[in-house]
């Protein structure tokens, strides 16, 4: 039987699996902390329990069960905004999906901030 060839990869490039967990290693360390507490895994079952389908697709008319609970405004690793029940919703992991990508700029949609945008420092230069 015939043996696959080899991969050819650039030396010193690394395997996508190692870059994805180097860069969720250097994800913002305030967010990541909120989101593996106890605290978060408990207050996120008890509303997923009393909030069980999914808003949007109720909004369409459809059915369907909650699997992640979403803050409709971004927290930005606010911690008052991050624990106020008020400004979360249930949402299927398809909804969810959705919400993000357009308010990430996934899909290549357009970033959507929660704040004004940092502005970046550019370096000018005088020809003179």
């Amino acid at each position: 039987m015939p043996v696959r060839p080899p991969i050819h990869r650039p030396v010193g490039r690394r395997e996508k699996r190692e870059r994805d967990q180097d860069y969720a290693r250097q994800r913002d360390p305030v967010s990541r902390a909120l989101y593996r507490s106890k605290r978060w895994r408990t207050e996120r079952a008890a509303f997923l329990h009393d909030h069980p389908l999914c808003v949007e697709c109720e909004r369409h008319d459809l059915i369907r069960p909650a699997s992640v609970v979403d803050h409709v405004d971004p927290h930005d690793g606010n911690e008052t905004v991050f624990w106020d029940r008020s400004r979360w919703q249930a949402l299927c992991a398809s909804c969810h999906g959705r919400k993000t990508a357009s308010s990430d700029g996934g899909f290549g949609n357009a970033r959507r901030y929660s704040q004004a945008p940092r502005e970046s420092k550019s370096l000018t230069i005088s020809m003179t």
